[in-house]
């Protein structure tokens, strides 16, 4: 059996429908398709036929997001780096490899990568830094500790 390839983004045309069927998901990710349809008035067939074309176009993800604090990582430190030119992508590679480092974006401004990471303890923060240090291509970087976290999600709107 082949597998289909996703849409190509300009052909991935979703309709008022996919937007609330997103707009669902986004708010409760495991939400089954006899609920969907329940709260779009649709029949469960449609709802399951409509997810599942959402994620085999690659639209639509659902992710699980895990709590820091229960997992014993309960810091969260953001680390914006100067990187040599010409070596952005492999360092940026090289730190989506990272077990602790949780994003990863290469970005256009005053540095070339940003990164957030959840840590324990200083002996987990150093072993980081010991990591971050055997990369080639890093020049330097500055590093803050999250004190409080308010919000952490990402919110698409769908045009």
């Amino acid at each position: 059996m082949t597998q289909s390839s996703p849409i190509p983004p300009t052909q991935a045309l979703i309709d008022d429908l996919d937007r609330a069927i997103i707009g669902l998901l986004k708010v409760e990710g495991r939400m089954s398709f006899t609920e969907v349809a329940k709260r779009l008035n649709l029949p469960e067939a449609t709802a399951r036929y409509r997810v599942q074309k959402l994620l085999q176009s690659k639209i639509l993800r659902v992710n699980a997001t895990l709590n820091p604090e229960y997992l014993g990582t309960p810091h969260v430190m953001i680390v914006q780096l100067f990187v040599e030119n010409g070596k952005i992508d492999a360092v940026a590679a090289a730190l989506a490899e990272i077990e602790e480092v949780q994003f990863v974006a290469i970005t256009a401004g005053h540095h070339n990568i940003v990164i957030d990471l959840s840590f324990g303890t200083h002996d987990e923060l150093l072993a980081f830094y010991a990591k971050l240090h055997q990369i080639p291509g890093v020049i330097r970087y500055e590093s803050q500790v999250v004190m409080k976290l308010l919000k952490a999600e990402y919110k698409y709107v769908l045009g």
